[in-house]
């Protein structure tokens, strides 16, 4: 249903069952429509763009979000075409998180069972590979769960096809005081960082090791070339 249409259609109930009756289905009409802007966004000004697994439940509950659910992992650009002038006005940010570690998180998280409702069958795919070492070079190296919004390269949620980013601050997972802390002034929050689901996958050790491992390392770089490149994660020598 289009904006225009919504509008006849709210008129119509208006005419038909009275004032109440307007206002209920105007207001349920209202946030269908929202999508994906969403309540907390509005309020603040701003749109945050929630990279899988860089401390995103913890950003969102600090930005006034709710309800746990409606974790939308989507790309800027679905932000602009839905509303183009909310997109100019208001502030743009995502937080990144080097790559390996990522993927690493990522992995862990649905070995567990991710979101359950619809990651117990990947979680039940990835249980086949009897190490992380062995799901990046028989999985992700052949092909598999690229398209796994986990999985994503984190330049498709915030970089252009002319290799520009387009939101206005890129924060770091390593970083997130610091750099929560410069959101925090640009939007006026008064909320400190919360410490919802903050993960505790990362093995220094282990990862550290893994950068030595030349097979695993050239799968991961080739996926996530563009995110060591514009991101400014320093290649393992």
């Amino acid at each position: 249903m289009t904006m225009k249409n919504g509008f006849y259609f709210c008129v119509g109930y208006f005419i038909k069952f009275g004032e109440n009756m307007f206002r209920s289905v105007c207001r349920r009409y209202l946030k269908r429509n929202r999508f994906p802007y969403r309540k907390y966004q509005d309020k603040n000004k701003c749109i945050f763009i929630h990279i899988p697994k860089t401390a995103g439940t913890s950003l969102l509950q600090s930005l006034g979000k709710k309800r746990a659910g409606g974790r939308d992992h989507i790309s800027w650009l679905v932000y602009r075409k839905s509303d183009a002038q909310k997109f100019k006005r208001y502030f743009k940010f995502a937080f990144v998180r080097d790559p390996l570690d990522r993927t690493y998180s990522a992995y862990k998280y649905l070995l567990r069972g991710g979101n359950q409702s619809g990651d117990l069958m990947v979680a039940e795919r990835i249980k086949q590979y009897p190490s992380f070492e062995a799901f990046v070079l028989e999985g992700l190296g052949n092909g598999h769960f690229r398209s796994h919004v986990m999985f994503r390269p984190q330049a498709d949620f915030v970089v252009n096809g002319n290799d520009e980013i387009v939101v206005d601050f890129i924060g770091k997972f390593e970083n997130i005081e610091e750099d929560f802390n410069y959101v925090k002034s640009k939007l006026g929050l008064k909320s400190d960082l919360a410490q919802a689901n903050r993960s505790t996958d990362s093995n220094n050790e282990y990862l550290e090791s893994l950068k030595q491992n030349k097979q695993v390392m050239s799968v991961i770089t080739s996926i996530y070339a563009q995110d060591y490149l514009q991101f400014g994660y320093p290649l393992p020598s």
